[in-house]
């Protein structure tokens, strides 16, 4: 009976390995197809805060720099604090817009220095809470970035996603512009995960561009 048994153990668990390894090529490609979907999950709708922040990469009067300002004016923040903006970007907000922060320089580069530079500016002005505005694939980074720089400090933020027309969603890999931004960012994540938790390998900076117009 005890050999029946693990026999029959054998054979049931030769056709669960079976079954898993035909599963696998369906597995990775739904990883592939939902990449796009968990990069741009951590964002959340808008909620009252006490600046909006723009992160730098997309110099255009649109895109980041339009759903930051247009936060502002509908009441969700008190001021608008940009990092890194374009001449015109600057002249936009002082005309429309009360309160108005550059930051041209920042602790470290990327995203991890541009929350190193906002969380020392909350600090140092009592501010307590923050929007924090980029595309959508940045999302999944920007969660681990802002998660890591304010744990234990009290301080709060929001990420918000852009809309830009070049993201498809789900149908991510469509796009070449997407695309191309999706795999930077699951590089990126990946070299900041190594980097600021194990203290592994060189910089993953640069200032993540939009791909798109927008």
């Amino acid at each position: 009976m005890k050999i029946d048994a693990g026999h029959g153990g054998w054979q049931r668990l030769q056709w669960v390995l079976l079954v898993v390894f035909l599963c696998l090529p369906e597995l990775a490609l739904l990883g592939f197809f939902a990449t796009g979907a968990v990069l741009s999950a951590s964002a959340s709708m808008p909620r009252p805060a006490d600046a909006v922040v723009v992160l730098g990469g997309d110099v255009s009067l649109g895109g980041r720099y339009a759903r930051g300002r247009d936060l502002v004016l509908a009441g969700y923040g008190q001021r608008l604090i940009l990092l890194f903006p374009s001449a015109e970007q600057v002249r936009d907000a002082h005309a429309r817009l009360p309160g108005v922060e550059v930051v041209q320089s920042t602790p470290d580069t990327g995203s991890w220095g541009e929350a190193e530079a906002v969380r020392q500016r909350m600090l140092a002005q009592g501010l307590r809470s923050v929007i924090v505005v980029s595309d959508p694939p940045h999302m999944l980074r920007l969660r681990y970035t802002w998660g890591s720089i304010l744990r234990g400090t009290g301080l709060d933020y929001t990420l918000v996603a852009t809309s830009p027309p070049w993201w498809p969603g789900w149908r991510w890999w469509r796009n070449p512009q997407a695309t191309s931004f999706v795999g930077n960012e699951v590089l990126k994540l990946g070299g900041y995960v190594l980097k600021y938790r194990f203290g592994l390998g060189a910089g993953v900076g640069g200032h993540e561009a939009a791909p798109g117009p927008g």
